[in-house]
């Protein structure tokens, strides 16, 4: 089984270990994602609706700002940081890369499409791009993503080409949204296959695959989250003291006045 999927990793730059997290981890992750959602209808002295999809379209309908901030919170969920880093996720990547010594290169990310969700000329998804130059670590560190529901074609795929990152850093350029964009002139769009997984998986994918978020999705939210991982023991890295790409700052003016 080893050989198999590090075989089958090294081929596609991705692999699916299916089933690798207990679905009634996801469940609760998912319900510490709502309570961030029902605590703000509740200030807002408004009825807690019943799944995570109808809180947040009911906080995006009555205040969209709000709605905002909220959802760019999700990522500093102790319950995130704990599923993406979970024991089972780091066993698996110890027994079958064989990394002893893993480094995580900057934080979380929580990934939200639904069209019904969509911020008016805002995030909707990723562009065509390959993580490497945004993390700069090791050179066989990979994203690690997580579905937070079953995921299949017509539900906002994370979409791949397979054997994408045999061919190193690809042309790209700064697009407007300040992402580095691979260029189109590289890909076909029939090269794109979609990542189709479901609860309780987790996807393993090198930082130099070629992918991008699908808009192809119909009204159901799509909802997971990712990390990165880098090797500790990789060559270029020791040499390299270590290095990642992400920065830490502290904004040390006063946001708010409060009254204690």
């Amino acid at each position: 089984m080893f050989k198999e999927i590090v075989n089958s990793y090294d081929q596609n730059g991705f692999y699916i270990a299916k089933g690798l997290i207990d679905k009634k981890i996801i469940e609760e992750t998912v319900l510490s994602l709502k309570k961030h959602f029902d605590n703000q209808l509740s200030y807002l002295h408004e009825d807690v609706p019943d799944t995570i999809y109808t809180s947040m379209q009911l906080l995006y309908a009555l205040d969209i700002e709000r709605y905002k901030k909220t959802a760019g919170s999700l990522w500093r969920k102790m319950s995130i940081y704990n599923l993406l880093h979970h024991r089972e996720i780091q066993n698996f990547v110890q027994e079958n890369f064989e990394w002893s010594n893993i480094v995580v290169p900057g934080g979380q990310v929580v990934h939200i499409q639904a069209h019904s969700l969509k911020i008016p000329n805002g995030y909707f998804g990723l562009v065509t791009h390959q993580d490497f130059p945004s993390v700069q670590g090791s050179l066989d560190g990979f994203v690690v993503w997580i579905p937070l529901v079953d995921i299949d074609a017509n539900r906002y795929p994370l979409e791949v080409i397979p054997g994408s990152h045999k061919n190193g850093i690809w042309p790209s350029f700064e697009n407007n949204d300040s992402a580095w964009e691979v260029k189109p002139e590289s890909y076909n769009e029939a090269d794109f296959i979609p990542a189709v997984c479901e609860v309780g998986d987790v996807i393993f994918m090198s930082n130099f695959t070629v992918h991008r978020s699908s808009l192809k999705g119909d009204d159901r939210l799509r909802l997971a989250c990712s990390t990165r991982y880098d090797n500790g023991e990789e060559e270029t890295f020791i040499d390299r003291c270590y290095p990642s790409a992400y920065t830490r700052s502290v904004q040390r003016t006063q946001m708010f006045n409060i009254n204690l």
